[in-house]
């Protein structure tokens, strides 16, 4: 016997499908355009112009320009830390869309503790511009 959905639990999961529609065609939007730019030619990182540091975010753009166009170890030198984070939030939000664990416990308790990306965000940031870690800085 079917039984029909409240129409609460409809509605959230029409949102969770909107949201998750809306970041594809972003993607999908974004890709396109790298595909046809080089973000490099573009505008210097204004915080890096400014400081002479790197970010976080520093080689982020050039990351994404190196991954649309398959060159995997481009894109690592340009931003290893989002290397690794995009996968885990394609995940994240994939599980949050889908309202079922993909991920494993622990992995899952970890990517949601904000604490966890602030930390990592700032320790990346710092390490990146210290000479014994020059490799985490965009080439």
């Amino acid at each position: 016997m079917n039984v029909p959905a409240s129409p609460a639990s409809s509605r959230a999961f029409d949102i969770r499908t909107a949201v998750v529609g809306a970041a594809a065609v972003f993607g999908m939007g974004g890709i396109a355009v790298l595909r046809s730019f080089d973000p490099s030619a573009l505008w210097p990182c204004a915080f890096h112009v400014v400081t002479g540091l790197h970010c976080p975010g520093c080689g982020l753009t050039r990351m994404l320009h190196a991954l649309v166009h398959g060159d995997v170890a481009r894109a690592w030198s340009m931003n290893p830390l989002a290397m690794i984070a995009l996968p885990l939030l394609a995940a994240m939000l994939v599980q949050w869309w889908l309202a079922r664990p993909l991920l494993p416990a622990w992995l899952d308790r970890f990517a949601h503790d904000g604490r966890v990306w602030i930390v990592a965000l700032v320790a990346f940031g710092v390490l990146r511009n210290l000479p014994m870690f020059a490799w985490m800085a965009p080439g």
